[in-house]
């Protein structure tokens, strides 16, 4: 299986950054969870449209590695992967990079678990099928 790769840009905003200039550690999750979003968008699916299903996704273990910091006004690529078609649940990895004389800079990678669990009874659930069926399309692309 291949994994699914999905980048997105985004412009630092100088609230994300802290007294010495650097986006503050904090926002990297974020960052995170902006990549989720727009790849899972990028599949047709948004969360809203999760939860319209009864399906949320709770996060329940992240990491993150810091390299080199990014400052105010640095336009970083958040790029989110997925590598495996999720069961109960699915597994994010990230890599924020900025583009620097031509070449990408690593700035933090790291990675995201989010269950999915049932809107209604609060319950942990498998991966609906609709959702595991457009994770197998791209992963066997």
């Amino acid at each position: 299986m291949k994994e699914y790769v999905f980048d997105f840009t985004h412009r630092v905003k100088y609230y994300e950054t802290d007294k010495m200039g650097y986006v503050h550690n904090s926002n990297y999750f974020r960052f995170f969870e902006i990549g989720r979003e727009e790849a899972m968008r990028n599949l047709g699916i948004s969360y809203d449209e999760m939860e319209k299903r009864g399906v949320m996704m709770p996060l329940i273990e992240q990491y993150a590695h810091y390299h080199t910091p990014a400052v105010y006004d640095d336009n970083v690529i958040i790029r989110t992967y997925v590598k495996e078609v999720p069961t109960v649940k699915i597994h994010f990895e990230y890599k924020v990079l900025r583009m620097q004389e031509g070449k990408e800079i690593l700035l933090c990678q790291g990675w995201n678990k989010l269950c999915f669990v049932d809107e209604k009874t609060r319950k942990p659930m498998r991966c609906p099928i609709w959702l595991q069926e457009k994770l197998e399309k791209v992963l066997s692309e």
